[in-house]
């Protein structure tokens, strides 16, 4: 009896475990160069920064000791998230876009270039909503399944996590953004971080958009000098080089601009225990293949200290 398609699928989804649940993480790449990723994280991780103001004093005999060390924690958590897709195996056999080959893919690689696809649209997914995520128990998209970042910013700033007092938090709302102004703008912000996130290699997180503005002012300011070879800018103007933007397409429609380090922002998944499970399996229609994986997934900020982030509300 030949072999089918839909036993080499489901074959795939065996073979291939390790490999499709790893695509969705996979499929981040472009972002991950800018952030760290946890894995072995099943619900809450909890991060902070140690804050004390130890220093040497001249000597005494008496102790005088004051405790002023602490923890601000921050908290945020990944969540069990599943996937079912029913697809016909065979009204798509021969329709997958493929890279062309002198020689036509057999069944079985047709079969892991499927498995991959599905897995890589899972991940394509996750990368859509990982600034504006909110957790909904009840909702069926990926949108529901976690707190994204922008989604955990503006919860900070309600709660008092992030303001100005605590220098983590500007409102430059008042004057929206322009080709005009917004490179004064965040040379601004940048000047007003604590000294020492702006001793680190920091990262201006933002929209796709708010670079192209930037690069137009910057055109409209500095023109064609000799020493401005092109006008793509991967760091900001008056930061020597320590500010580098991290333009992303996810950021749009957001209202916050983020300084702060990569070690700072996290991307949990588990892919270390057997709860997580992919796996290519007959359903009840004899004619279709059900496609079903389950992952862990959130994002979240090791902390929000001033010495490693800082929060920009804008308007454009």
């Amino acid at each position: 009896m030949p072999i089918t398609i839909v036993q080499e699928l489901i074959d795939a989804g065996t073979k291939y475990r390790k490999e499709l649940l790893a695509m969705p993480v996979a499929t981040l790449a472009p972002f991950m160069q800018h952030a760290v990723l946890k894995t072995g994280i099943q619900g809450r991780e909890v991060g902070g920064i140690l804050t004390t103001d130890a220093e040497l004093r001249p000597y005494r005999t008496s102790k005088d000791a004051v405790d002023n060390t602490k923890i601000d924690p921050f908290e945020w958590e990944t969540f069990l998230g599943d996937v079912v897709k029913e697809f016909d195996p065979n009204a798509i056999l021969g329709t997958l876009y493929t890279e062309r080959t002198s020689v036509k893919p057999d069944q079985r690689a047709f079969a892991k270039r499927v498995a991959l696809e599905m897995a890589k649209k899972v991940g394509e997914k996750l990368y859509d909503a990982l600034f504006i995520a909110q957790r909904n128990a009840a909702g069926n998209n990926t949108i529901d399944l976690f707190n994204g970042y922008a989604t955990q910013i503006a919860a900070a700033v309600v709660s008092g996590a992030l303001s100005e007092a605590k220098g983590n938090f500007m409102d430059m709302t008042l004057t929206p953004f322009t080709i005009d102004n917004v490179g004064d703008k965040l040379k601004y912000a940048w000047r007003n971080l604590d000294r020492i996130l702006k001793g680190e290699k920091v990262k201006l997180y933002c929209p796709d958009s708010v670079l192209d503005m930037y690069e137009d002012w910057f055109q409209q300011e500095y023109g064609h000098v000799p020493w401005n070879e092109k006008f793509e800018q991967r760091y900001l103007v008056g930061s020597r080089k320590r500010c580098e933007f991290v333009p992303l397409d996810n950021m749009e429609g957001t209202d916050y601009l983020k300084f702060t380090v990569k070690e700072n922002v996290k991307v949990g998944c588990d892919q270390e225990s057997d709860k997580e499970n992919v796996e290519i399996r007959r359903p009840d229609n004899p004619k279709m293949v059900q496609f079903f994986m389950m992952a862990y997934f959130g994002v979240g900020y090791e902390t929000l200290a001033k010495e490693y982030f800082c929060a920009v509300k804008y308007a454009v």
